[in-house]
């Protein structure tokens, strides 16, 4: 891991020990509960830009974001660029 700038070199450390420590089991399931975590930091972020959005808009946008422009446009026929992220 590489030094932080909000965290002490002391926790730091003590977070890489802990990590450690995990099995692979609890390191897989702390991984997927980060992930879920960003994805529900991108779903507050997509409708505090956009109140009122539907479900499947917000799905589009979201898929835009993980997904990125190019891919966005082939899958969903959504150009973030012109419809916004």
């Amino acid at each position: 891991m590489t030094a932080r700038s909000d965290t002490s070199p002391a926790y730091e450390a003590f977070l890489i020990k802990a990590y450690q420590r995990l099995n692979p089991i609890q390191k897989l399931e702390l991984a997927f509960e980060m992930s879920q975590m960003v994805m529900d930091l991108a779903r507050a972020g997509i409708k505090s830009r956009h109140p009122g959005i539907s479900a499947s808009e917000l799905n589009l946008r979201l898929g835009a974001l993980v997904l990125g422009r190019e891919l966005s446009i082939r899958i969903n026929q959504w150009d973030p660029e012109q419809e916004g992220y």
